[in-house]
């Protein structure tokens, strides 16, 4: 039995780390959609024009969602949040790339590489925040060790 329990752990991490994986190509493909629609749809309808505001607050809003996806899944898997939130984000920028080389304007606003690197950022700090929150929700017995040990000398570390 010895064996099959060392065996299963490494088993379950390269298998959440292959989902972590797939929900950001998935993300990925959802946000790259939206975006490639809301500059479809911005660029080549123009009777479309008097609802330029609406339009860019749906698709941001859209996109933000798409975009928290990661987060919300993986809020206790730091590691997880950070890969599938860079899978996706990849994908994003990638596409926005494609994007540019159809409409030349489009690099004018942002570059792809100010694109990905936003991403990151936002996916590091949401990493961070996660894994603050995760290691402050252990209680303090647990990483200081029992609460019935005595107390510590502070200039020799025994007790």
């Amino acid at each position: 039995m010895s064996v099959r329990k060392a065996n299963s752990e490494p088993v379950r991490r390269s298998a959440a780390r292959h989902v972590a994986v797939w929900i950001g190509v998935y993300t990925g493909l959802a946000l790259s959609i939206s975006l490639a629609a809301w500059i479809i749809v911005a660029n080549r309808f123009p009777f479309l024009e008097p609802f330029d505001r609406e339009r860019n607050l749906a698709a941001t809003t859209l996109i933000g969602l798409f975009a928290l996806i990661p987060v919300m899944r993986y809020m206790n898997a730091p590691r997880s949040l950070v890969m599938s939130g860079l899978v996706a984000w990849g994908m994003l920028s990638f596409s926005y790339r494609l994007l540019c080389m159809f409409f030349p304007r489009l690099s004018g606003i942002r570059t792809p590489t100010q694109v990905l690197m936003f991403g990151a950022l936002f996916y590091l700090i949401s990493a961070t925040v996660a894994w603050m929150v995760a290691r402050g929700l252990e209680s303090p017995a647990k990483r200081l060790g029992s609460l019935t040990r005595e107390p510590l000398n502070c200039y020799t570390d025994q007790p």
